[in-house]
């Protein structure tokens, strides 16, 4: 199940042009273009692509989307966000 642009929780805080149309797959932005965390493009593909390769759930859609916006760095490519995110699902997050 693809994750839609209504689905997103956090939604409001992606920006999303008016003549942009959503992607229709992952495989639109590659393994090395650079993430831009409040991209609500780029934010959907990556979660679509995090629930397909992974078997995270729809379930934990917030977690990914509050993952995404406290990445450690900000100059990531796609592929080191989502190794970034699977490496610590599990650890608790720390806001300081």
């Amino acid at each position: 199940m693809k994750i839609t642009r209504k689905e997103l929780l956090l939604k409001s805080r992606y920006t999303w042009s008016p003549d942009q149309s959503p992607p229709s797959s992952a495989s639109v932005f590659g393994d090395h273009f650079v993430f831009a965390r409040h991209d609500g493009p780029q934010v959907l593909c990556m979660v679509n692509k995090l629930m397909d390769d992974s078997g995270i759930r729809y379930h934990q859609l917030l977690k990914i989307e509050e993952m995404l916006i406290f990445l450690p760095e900000k100059r990531l490519t796609h592929l080191q966000v989502r190794l970034w995110l699977l490496r610590n699902w599990e650890q608790r997050m720390v806001l300081r």
